[in-house]
């Protein structure tokens, strides 16, 4: 009994050292066992980009969203559009009262007809006088040329002792009396050429401004009907119709009308990455709405001013959207934007889930002839879940990525 006893824990204690040796040769060797289970990829040459991310607002560009107002006040009699209605550039979109601008302009009118009746009647009574005045300034001069001649005979019969001095007199008093007929009718032309010329500029000085309170009232009227001022679409609506509205100091706003094909994304760049972009450098953004869906653009414009938000600087850039993009991106829409600061081509890349950090540096898994090690390497640039690799591997070189990353589904994924 003793020896079945001996037996039979002998034989147990061959089973416990054979399992313990079983187990040991299956478990891992501390946690680098774990690390290695994955999937092969064999390390290949692709291109690389490196990228600038952030976050900004899709925005109508200047000009691409407009606020339609009354220019003139009343009541609004008519609105003819409605949120998410598409109009035309010149469209009528409302149209206020104004029966007291048409009669207004009917009177504008008017008057405009009684100041050109006025400088018709000038032009045509100014010539008139004038020839008057010259028809007796003529009759004048031929008069004292007469008594001239007459006063001349008097005066050398008067020396011949001809006639009385009684009649050298007479033609003397006749003489002078000529010439100041003369002159009152030299006064008199030059009195009705300067009349017809005054009369003449005040009216025409009158009509112009009969016809610029014409032009005013035209467009004073013209104001009470309301069109689109740009193609787009009714983004909101803040008068309704039958409101009474004042046109003062401002213009109120009537709806606001946004050109949906003039878009662009205000972006916001850290103040560590805004010395690696560019203007020209290429882009695209997603966002929530068609979060699968990448929108191309191109890097517009950096301003130079920051935005501080919460102690973090930020500086504006504009992002021109590139493409067709209509009935998708609509104003204040979240983007995220990612910029093509870099592209490197024919370099080395491997997933980046296969990249470890251990003791400072970053390693990587090789398989090599059955055999995993722990690889060091350079790390340069990374896009998304790819590395470059500068220093440490070779093309062909079979990695091992982690069996809890994405990448270790496939076995030949990779950039090209």
């Amino acid at each position: 009994m003793g020896k079945a006893r001996g037996l039979k824990w002998a034989v147990t204690g061959v089973v416990i050292v054979a399992l313990a040796g079983g187990l040991w040769a299956w478990w891992p060797d501390g946690d680098q066992k774990r690390q290695i289970q994955g999937k092969d990829f064999q390390v290949k040459r692709g291109t690389i980009r490196r990228m600038v991310v952030s976050t900004g607002t899709v925005k109508p560009q200047v000009g691409a969203e407009v606020k339609v107002g009354a220019r003139v006040s009343g009541r609004v009699e008519k609105l003819l559009v409605s949120i998410g209605q598409k109009v035309q550039a010149g469209q009528v979109v409302a149209v206020i009262e104004h029966r007291d601008l048409e009669a207004k302009l009917s009177q504008a009118q008017a008057e405009l007809n009684a100041d050109k009746a006025r400088l018709q009647r000038i032009k045509t009574t100014g010539p008139k006088e004038i020839a008057r005045a010259e028809f007796e300034l003529a009759e004048a001069k031929a008069t004292l040329d007469l008594s001239s001649l007459d006063f001349q005979r008097q005066e050398k019969m008067r020396t011949s002792d001809l006639v009385a001095q009684d009649a050298l007199d007479r033609a003397r008093e006749k003489h002078l009396v000529a010439q100041a007929r003369l002159n009152a009718a030299k006064a008199k032309l030059n009195q009705a050429q300067h009349s017809y010329q005054q009369d003449l500029k005040v009216a025409e000085a009158d009509l112009a401004a009969s016809q610029a309170r014409l032009v005013t009232a035209q467009v004073n009227l013209n104001y009470a009907t309301i069109r689109a001022p740009i193609t787009g679409v009714v983004s909101s609506v803040s008068t309704q119709e039958g409101e009474t509205v004042a046109a003062s100091l401002s213009a109120p706003t009537f709806i606001n009308i946004v050109d949906l094909s003039r878009l662009q994304v205000d972006d916001f760049v850290d103040e560590t990455d805004i010395g690696m972009v560019k203007v020209d450098q290429k882009a695209f953004f997603t966002v929530d709405a068609y979060p699968h869906k990448k929108f191309m653009g191109v890097v517009e414009s950096i301003q130079p001013s920051a935005n501080i938000v919460d102690d973090v600087v930020y500086y504006p850039v504009t992002i021109k959207i590139l493409g067709d993009y209509q009935d998708q991106l609509k104003p204040e829409m979240t983007a995220t934007v990612s910029i093509i600061t870099g592209v490197r081509r024919d370099v080395l890349i491997v997933p980046a889930p296969a990249i470890r950090r251990k003791g400072g540096k970053s390693m990587v898994h090789v398989r090599r002839d059955g055999q995993v090690s722990l690889q060091p390497v350079q790390v340069g640039w990374t896009e998304d879940s790819w590395a470059e690799i500068t220093e440490g591997l070779e093309q062909g070189q079979t990695l091992i990525v982690p069996m809890n990353t994405p990448m270790a589904a496939s076995r030949s994924g990779g950039r090209h």
